[in-house]
């Protein structure tokens, strides 16, 4: 029976008790002459007791839009501060305040649930219907998902006790020091595999990684600083019983699809992430949990003048790093120590240009692709599969191809150079610059609100002031929207400007190739939409 919006009037019962309804139980009926005064009250102030009237006309009521099903089965993991288990259980944490407002805004409903990490990828995987968050997104998983992000960035770093005596220096020392215990199938763990470790221990979670490092079982953790603090604390560690030992690279995580999942829930996800960035929720709910917002100052006035002097400084620095690198290369490589293809003899010339370029790895390569690094000696990696070997091997030099680097595990700009006997190369002098380090140096000089970022000649970024794009593969940014046509325009010209959209903010970007590299050097700002194409 309908009423209308009223509340049913309420019952006598022959054992004189009033009924008011499920909630609230039986009244003796002594309260009755009250009850009923109260009632008619109340019914009076809902405007309940006679339909309401106006010399304006009725105005219609606001219809209620029920949320729906979003028909997927969303998985996370215990990795805190991103997702995790609050004090009442109900799963909380920065991304999943990011999954909870896409859903909000795309007026939908679904349970999140806290899985082991290799249970929920295996369950993303196989489908159907499956979001994995937070999830990082990285070449070899690129078409076993679709992918919804950014939502979220972090360090990778390896940890040990702090009475420990490793000195960590690069991946290759770190597969001669004992035990690293990582999360089973999580990015790390396939970052380890993919870099021909053997001396892998796995867990469940990173607090069961912490628990063997401080029993003992294992030597190393390849953990994050972002939530190392709070992981030890849980488990009744302190953290000061821990140490970094080895900053390994950045990363960005996204929320990974099921591959049988519609496009256009993919597209609807992405445009409401987009929007949350754009009027500022993203950054607002990164807050909430500690994290540093970007993009929130305003671009100056003369942002045009100060986007170009930018790029100039973004060209001059990246040449110049490699150019400080690549001339005395140059030299060494017409020296008879050089030339004699003995480590030994190679060796103390790149310990010296070390001292003058910490930022960088120096090695010499044998043309069958082995090589030796200045700390470590002979390495158990191989170069020639590398797409600038074969180049060096023809005789001529390599500045500024895109690498994770093999013996690091970081970010690196290439320099390469061949050493030339008799008319045969018989070695390569090379050096990793490592990309993340020249961002920080990059950011102190162009401030924020501004973007940069550069792309190489193979369609990697070279550099992005969001470090955990850094190596990313253009290809992955759709070649129709917005961002993609504008990267087509700048990989296409030396030199201009182009306007996009990207995560839900307008910029305009001024770009110029660099000489040297033939990076494609992009500085970039946000603009209302009034005022693009001003």
């Amino acid at each position: 029976m309908k009423y209308g919006g009223c509340p049913p009037s309420p019952q006598l019962s022959t054992e004189g008790y009033l009924y008011s309804g499920p909630v609230h139980g039986y009244m003796k009926t002594g309260c009755l002459c009250l009850a009923v005064f109260i009632l008619v009250a109340l019914l009076a102030a809902c405007g309940c007791t006679a339909p309401v009237s106006s010399e304006k006309g009725n105005t219609a009521s606001t219809p209620v839009v029920t949320a729906t099903d979003a028909s997927l089965r969303i998985i996370t993991e215990e990795q805190y501060p991103f997702n995790y288990a609050g004090p009442n259980g109900t799963v909380t944490g920065q991304a999943t305040d990011v999954v909870r407002g896409i859903l909000s805004r795309l007026n939908q409903t679904a349970n999140i649930t806290i899985l082991p990490w290799s249970e929920g990828y295996s369950l993303a995987r196989a489908g159907p219907d499956v979001a994995l968050y937070s999830t990082v997104r990285t070449d070899e998983r690129e078409h076993l998902f679709k992918w919804v992000g950014p939502v979220s960035s972090y360090d990778y770093i390896i940890y040990a006790r702090n009475d420990s005596m490793f000195k960590i220096n690069s991946l290759e020392s770190v597969k001669k020091a004992g035990q690293i215990c990582v999360v089973k199938d999580d990015f790390r763990h396939q970052y380890l595999l993919e870099n021909n470790f053997t001396n892998i221990t796995t867990t469940g979670s990173d607090a069961g990684c912490i628990r063997q490092l401080m029993a003992g079982t294992t030597d190393l953790w390849l953990g994050s600083s972002v939530n190392v603090q709070e992981i030890a604390k849980n488990e009744g560690i302190n953290a000061s019983a821990l140490k970094g030992v080895f900053h390994v690279r950045t990363v960005q995580t996204y929320i990974a699809f099921s591959p049988d999942t519609p496009d256009s829930v993919i597209d609807a996800w992405q445009s409401a992430l987009d929007a949350m960035k754009s009027d500022g929720t993203f950054a607002e709910t990164g807050r909430q949990y500690g994290m540093a917002g970007t993009g929130s100052a305003a671009a100056p006035a003369s942002a045009d003048a100060v986007a170009d002097q930018a790029v100039t400084t973004l060209v001059a620095v990246t040449d110049g790093q490699m150019k400080a690198i690549l001339r005395p290369y140059e030299v060494l490589a017409l020296t008879d120590e050089a030339r004699s293809g003995e480590w030994s003899r190679i060796q103390p010339l790149l310990a010296a240009l070390t001292n003058k370029e910490p930022d960088t790895w120096l090695w010499y390569a044998r043309p069958d692709g082995s090589y030796y690094a200045v700390a470590e000696g002979l390495t158990s990696s191989n170069l020639k599969s590398r797409s600038y070997f074969p180049t060096v091997l023809a005789g001529n030099e390599s500045v500024g191809t895109v690498v994770i680097s093999h013996n690091t595990g970081r970010n690196a700009g290439i320099v390469a150079v061949p050493v030339v006997k008799d008319g045969t190369v018989t070695g390569v002098l090379g050096a990793s610059v490592y990309l993340d380090t020249l961002t920080d140096s990059l950011r102190e000089d162009i401030p924020e609100p501004f973007v940069f970022y550069a792309i190489d000649s193979e369609g990697k970024f070279a550099l992005h002031s969001e470090k955990g794009q850094i190596a990313r593969d253009i290809s992955t940014i759709g070649a129709d929207t917005s961002f993609g046509k504008a990267i087509a325009v700048i990989r296409s010209g030396n030199s201009g400007r182009v306007e996009y959209e990207d995560g839900g903010v307008r910029y305009i970007a001024n770009f110029r190739t660099a000489p040297l590299t033939s990076w494609k050097c992009v500085v970039a700002w946000p603009v209302a939409d009034s005022t693009a194409g001003a």
